[in-house]
């Protein structure tokens, strides 16, 4: 079933069609609460504040289509009023650990490109809220400039700045004593961008 499909039973009450978004978009929400937040259980609220708000709000969705603009915008508002009211904790390596359960090679490389994805994720987690929001949505989360610019309600102009000051504050954080280990480097948070 299409998600336009599961967005109009969404909003004509449906439990299952509930059930099933949630399945789709939980495991990547509460990874982009966590970026957003710095802390596990403030994302665990925000996924959960989130999904009870698009249960309750859902029928007044006027456009089906920008259901994902729509709920990542409800995700990072949540996730804004959690973290600025709670001080961010140093997270573990949670994150991480998904992306190490598809590499391959021996265990010295394995460790290093750990290292360094954990690196980038310190110096994501170290931005300012506002430039933290654009990279996580960006890389993390794969949304264009005018998606972005949609969730956060700014001009796409100011996503584009937003996101060439993030990549220059990354830059400038993670050049200081790393080399990058593997093709995953921070380099390709700027090499090769398309904007």
């Amino acid at each position: 079933m299409q998600e336009q499909e599961l967005v109009k039973q969404l909003q004509q009450g449906s439990r299952e069609a509930f059930d099933r978004i949630y399945l789709l978009y939980h495991q990547q929400a509460y990874r982009t609460a966590f970026f957003l937040t710095g802390n596990r259980a403030d994302a665990q609220d925000v996924v959960q504040e989130t999904f009870v708000k698009v249960w309750l709000c859902a029928p007044q969705l006027k456009d089906r289509d920008g259901f994902r603009s729509w709920f990542y915008r409800i995700l990072t508002r949540m996730a804004f009023r959690k973290g600025s009211a709670q001080k961010r904790e140093i997270p573990d390596a949670d994150i991480s650990l998904l992306a190490d359960r598809g590499s391959e090679g021996d265990s010295l490389s394995g460790l290093l490109l750990k290292e360094e994805r954990e690196q980038i994720r310190q110096a994501v987690d170290s931005l300012d809220e506002k430039y933290r929001t654009v990279v996580v949505l960006y890389y993390f989360n794969e949304f264009s400039t005018k998606e972005i610019a949609r969730i956060t309600g700014c001009l796409e102009g100011t996503v584009k700045s937003r996101l060439f000051a993030a990549r220059r504050k990354l830059q400038k954080s993670l050049q200081a004593g790393w080399e990058p280990v593997g093709s995953a480097g921070i380099n390709s948070f700027w090499k090769g961008s398309n904007i």
